[in-house]
């Protein structure tokens, strides 16, 4: 005999409370279509198990990829304790309504500041090329002549370097960079073991059209400690993402 609707389980009716209550803090954020597009986008790129839910460790592991070095307590200070449902992570509407409070404090700039210092080790209050490279190597897997052409691209008044003005426009586009090359990543890494392996590559790149001897050498150009998978920084430079 079926169950009528009176009947239903309490864990199902819970359940489905919780997904209004999601929804309902989505919609009061009043928000276009594009931006939560782009905040889905983000989330997809941190959740890295692919279980609808950011969990700390992935908010740590993915910060330092994008070049934070972030501990639990500072991440949990990042998100307000913005777990709403206890649940040991962040779901979708919990990260949009906190990224919404972080996009809106006043500190923001001095979040632009700490990376600027980052890049800036000489404290001379510019950055060249040769302060940026090592950061682009290890975020984007540029050489030193691809990062010349983008330190040039937002160098407005052509003196070869970035000051903080300049440096705003440029490190909006890095983490532009970063994003794509970690959603390939993450596309990539099928097993979700944080590496991407030679048989992975071969999954996505040969019905593409590329040779299994093509991909092979480009994937042995990056393997660069030769174990015979690419860590984050070693795809970087095997994805070769372009500048424009």
């Amino acid at each position: 005999m079926a169950e009528s609707p009176s009947e239903s389980s309490p864990s199902a009716a819970a359940v489905d409370e919780a997904e209004l209550a999601r929804r309902r803090r989505i919609d009061a954020l009043n928000l276009p279509a594009d931006v939560l597009a782009a905040y889905r986008r983000k989330f997809d790129a941190l959740d890295l198990n692919r279980d609808g839910v950011v969990e700390i460790r992935e908010l740590v592991a993915v910060s330092r990829v994008f070049g934070y070095n972030l501990s639990r307590e500072e991440v949990l200070e990042i998100f307000d304790r913005q777990d709403f449902e206890d649940s040991g992570g962040i779901a979708f509407d919990e990260f949009v309504v906190a990224m919404r409070k972080r996009a809106g404090q006043p500190h923001a700039s001095g979040d632009i500041r700490t990376r600027f210092r980052q890049y800036d080790r000489k404290k001379r209050g510019y950055i060249n090329a040769d302060d940026a490279f090592p950061i682009l190597e290890r975020e984007l897997g540029f050489d030193l002549s691809k990062t010349e052409a983008l330190v040039d691209l937002y160098d407005k008044n052509k003196d070869y370097r970035l000051s903080l003005m300049e440096f705003v426009e440029f490190h909006k586009k890095v983490e532009a960079l970063k994003q794509q090359i970690v959603e390939a990543f993450n596309e990539f890494d099928v097993n979700q073991d944080g590496f991407v392996d030679l048989e992975e590559v071969y999954a996505k790149m040969v019905p593409k059209g590329c040779t299994p001897e093509q991909v092979e050498a480009l994937f042995r150009k990056a393997d660069r400690n030769g174990d015979n998978r690419l860590d984050y920084s070693e795809f970087a430079a095997f994805w070769d993402i372009p500048i424009d």
